[in-house]
Formats: C-alpha cells, structure tokens, sequence
C-alpha cells in the first residue's frame, strides 16, 4: 500500500497528464449537439475523427454544416461548413483518441460499448458525455474505471436538420464537470477548449448541482412539449395551466437539488422562463424524438431523476405524474 502523499502525488500527475493531451477528438453520435459542438472544434483546428453510421456519406461529401438562425423569425444568420479530420464507419478506423465525446441518445448508451473501447486507450483517453439527464457518466465509468468520465451539460438550442447539417437558434452555454468531481484538471482543460473554440464555457465544481440545475430545463419543457400534446416550447408558455406546471415542475427539481446539497436560486428558475421566450416555436429534442418514432431519453431525463430524488425522502408528485403521462404516450405511439 502506498504512503497517502505518494497516492497524492500519482493521482496530481494522472490528472495533469490527462489535461494536457486533449489534442486528438473522436465524436460519437453525429446529431444535433455532436455535429453542433464538434463542428466547433473542428473549425478551430482540432482533430475531430467522427464516428458515423447512417449519416457517412453526406458528412464524406460535404462535411459538417453549421446554421445560425433566428429563433423567431427563421432568418438565417451565418452559417460554417467544416471538415472533421476523418469519417469512419467503424470505430476501428478511427483507433484511440486522447478525447472521447459522446453525443449519442443515452438510449443507445449499451449498444455503443463495443465501439467506444475502439477509441479508448485505458489511463489515457477522457471520455466526455454531452447527454441528456443523469446516469450517463455513472453508465461509462463502470465500462471504463481507468479513465477520466467527463459530463458537458449543454444549455443550448439546436436541430440536425438533415445528414450533416445542424441549425443553432439560441447559442447558449455549456457546464463541464466530472464524475464525483474527481477530475477536475481534465474538466478545466475542455473548459478552455470549448472556449476558444467560441463556445460560452464553465467549469462545474460540483457535477451533481450542474445536472441538477440542467433539469430545471429539461423536465418540464422537454416532458410537457410531449405530454400537452406534441407542442413547442412557445405553446407551454402560452398556456397558463401548462407554464404554472412547469413552474411546479422545476420546484420540485430544484428541492430535490437541496436535499442533495446543491442551491437553485429563484433568479436561475426565472431565467428558464425568459430563456425559453426567446426560442419561439422550439422543438425540444424530445418532441423530435417522439414525433419522428424515434427512442425518447425517458429513464435519464425522467425516471432516473425521480427515483434519487424520492431516495432523497421526497414523493414528487408532479414528476411522477409527468413520467407515467410520458412513458404513456410513447408506448401508444
């Protein structure tokens, strides 16, 4: 057993290393938030290998095509046309990278294991989750306990809107934490890279709280748009019974968050609210999700929420309701 000093000073220099070679990227899930962000990375001169099954040939022929638009009036604004360093079919092709993002469904999260191990060389690769809800990174560090597991919550807007192609109407921000808050050079150093790469960029001390306070948005306008009815996020608001449902939504998120520590503020509750107002006629990824028969992320956004917050002592009541109304209309689609 090593002194406790020498354990220090092995996990400090872990840590360093994994910072400072955060050079060469591999994307896996080349939809809205991967092609927005790894688009980004690679405009700014970072070596992005994606990883891509269905969508290869348009990404092969044209590369990575990013708009932005107005929320509000569909005007596009100015758009960047990017080459990622390769596009593979196979993770083989690609081989171990020193960065990992997945930006895949956590849906799918079992089914890309097999891939992953391809890009990821053990003490060495981080691994960076840009996924709804929670459970995600847990999921990853019980496949890869000897590698950094990194969490961006992406507080953001976006829509692939065809193989390659990705539209932005709100650029919003991204927190970047790790699990158990055990990596925190390797965290800072994504920070710094998504920031220079023009995205607005924290670092999150404390993971759990990030999550927490990424849920305030994502429980009710990602649930609501699908239980009211498949409506955008302008039509909840417009709806007084659906809005003060959100509103009741997001408190009980946030007295969980309390319960587990962390402190929501009511300023960050109404800052949900105004927003969400600027999106307009926003679909969230759910809402896509769900009217395209597609798998909708239920367990990490809703379910997994709601069983720690209820272990935390607390029933829930609207969240529970709003689950079953949703595990509910995706079983009769």
């Amino acid at each position: 057993m090593l002194p406790a000093a020498t354990e220090w000073i092995l996990a400090m220099t872990e840590q360093t290393a994994a910072a400072s070679s955060l050079k060469s990227w591999a994307l896996v899930g080349p939809g809205a938030v991967g092609l927005y962000y790894g688009g980004l990375l690679a405009a700014d001169g970072h070596p992005v290998h994606v990883l891509a099954r269905s969508d290869a040939a348009a990404l092969k022929a044209q590369g990575i095509l990013i708009s932005r638009v107005h929320p509000k009036t569909g005007q596009l604004i100015d758009e960047t046309a990017v080459r990622p360093a390769s596009i593979a079919q196979t993770a083989s092709r690609i081989g171990p990278v020193d960065t990992v993002i997945i930006a895949a469904k956590a849906t799918v999260n079992e089914r890309l294991i097999d891939s992953v191990k391809e890009l990821v060389r053990p003490q060495h690769t981080t691994i960076l989750t840009l996924q709804n809800g929670m459970g995600n990174a847990e999921f990853y560090a019980s496949h890869f306990p000897q590698n950094p597991v990194l969490s961006g919550l992406c507080f953001v807007c976006v829509n692939r809107v065809a193989p390659g192609v990705v539209e932005n109407y709100h650029p919003g921000r991204v927190e970047v934490g790790s699990l158990g808050d055990r990596w925190p050079e390797p965290a800072q150093a994504a920070v710094r890279i998504f920031e220079a790469a023009g995205v607005k960029t924290q670092y999150a001390p404390s993971l759990d709280a990030a999550l927490w306070r990424k849920l305030c948005w994502n429980v009710p306008f990602n649930g609501l748009s699908i239980a009211g009815g498949a409506i955008t996020c302008d039509q909840i608001l417009a709806d007084r019974g659906l809005k003060a449902r959100a509103r009741a939504l997001m408190e009980e998120v946030r007295a969980a968050a309390a319960e587990a520590g962390h402190r929501i503020d009511d300023h960050f509750l109404e800052g949900q609210f105004e927003v969400t107002e600027k999106m307009g006629a926003y679909q969230p990824s759910s809402l896509i999700d769900f009217l395209g028969q597609r798998p909708v992320e239920v367990d990490t956004i809703w379910g997994e929420p709601l069983r720690r917050g209820q272990a935390l002592g607390l029933a829930m009541p609207e969240l529970s309701k709003l689950y079953a109304e949703i595990q509910a209309a995706v079983a009769a689609r």
